[in-house]
């Protein structure tokens, strides 16, 4: 019974305890006062049962100092209020933990769901150029070219520029965009994909490409999510930067992973802004199971590290 009394201030303050620091910031500062405070309940405690309730119940003092059941009963309670303090902090960050581990999850699922409509539009948008585009385009010329064969000669020198721009635009121009929207990996390889990607900025911007053989030999998703990553910091470099040489690097590691390092000589920037581009880079990372690295300084240019394993 004594026992029973002895504790239950202690156990009272531990859920008040509970009650005041949940949902609070947890910081050392912090944590030191939780035991201060513990330690001036069982002080109280003691105090309270030496001088009114032994007394009371008419009992040896055992609380005293010396005596080996006080002394026994002093650890205990330390070690309680300790055992209780840590058991809560353990539960509050499993329960972080918990939320933690379904937030990224929450994210992985939104990565990987951007990323499936993104490739969904591009291919609509490179299947429209392809198939309606170019028809109307190749129906248009034909058109000019029938008319043209009504028009004077005059008329046929005014035209036929006109003609051989449009079929210019149709086989070149037009198939160009369509294998940006979607590159064809299949046919040219990770290396002739991003050739033709920065052909775009050329000779504006000087590209250097230090790109393994062996990263052809890797499964098509990985090759495209690289494609993604390498087009967009690209875009990046040019549109942000503005940076005058890029260079595209891709190596594979010892252990059958992969390293794509992407630097450029731009200006550089101590605070880097979060972008369109940036997102999409963060998702193929996150559904390649990778994570990347920056480096980034005023007047020191640009660097961006992906590893996927």
């Amino acid at each position: 019974m004594t026992y029973m009394i002895l504790g239950l201030p202690l156990y009272l303050s531990l859920r008040l305890l509970q009650l005041f620091w949940r949902g609070k910031p947890k910081v050392f500062k912090l944590y030191l006062l939780e035991l201060l405070g513990g330690s001036l309940i069982t002080l109280i405690s003691i105090k309270a049962g030496q001088e009114f309730l032994i007394p009371l119940l008419k009992t040896e003092n055992f609380l005293m100092s010396g005596v080996f059941l006080g002394e026994l009963i002093t650890r205990f309670i330390f070690a309680l209020f300790y055992v209780a303090i840590t058991h809560n902090r353990l539960r509050a960050l499993a329960y972080q933990l918990d939320m933690s581990t379904q937030l990224n999850k929450q994210l992985k699922n939104r990565y990987s769901q951007l990323i499936d409509s993104d490739e969904e539009i591009r291919s609509n948008a490179s299947q429209l150029l392809h198939d309606r585009i170019q028809s109307k385009l190749m129906l248009s010329a034909a058109k000019l070219t029938r008319i043209s064969g009504m028009l004077t000669e005059e008329g046929k020198l005014g035209i036929q520029p006109v003609i051989k721009e449009l079929e210019h635009i149709r086989s070149i121009e037009v198939r160009e965009v369509s294998q940006l929207l979607s590159p064809n990996l299949a046919g040219e390889g990770l290396i002739g994909a991003c050739e033709n990607l920065c052909r775009e900025y050329q000779p504006e911007v000087e590209f250097i490409f230090d790109i393994s053989q062996e990263v052809e030999e890797i499964e098509e998703e990985k090759k495209l999510g690289l494609y993604r990553i390498i087009e967009q910091a690209v875009i990046n470099s040019i549109k942000h930067g503005p940076a005058l040489k890029v260079t595209i690097s891709v190596r594979r590691t010892s252990k059958d992973g992969l390293i794509l390092e992407i630097a450029d000589d731009g200006p550089g920037s101590k605070t880097l802004k979060p972008s369109t581009g940036t997102i999409v880079i963060d998702a193929w990372i996150s559904k390649l199971g990778g994570r990347k690295e920056i480096k980034s300084a005023s007047g020191a240019g640009y660097s961006l590290q992906v590893f996927i394993p």
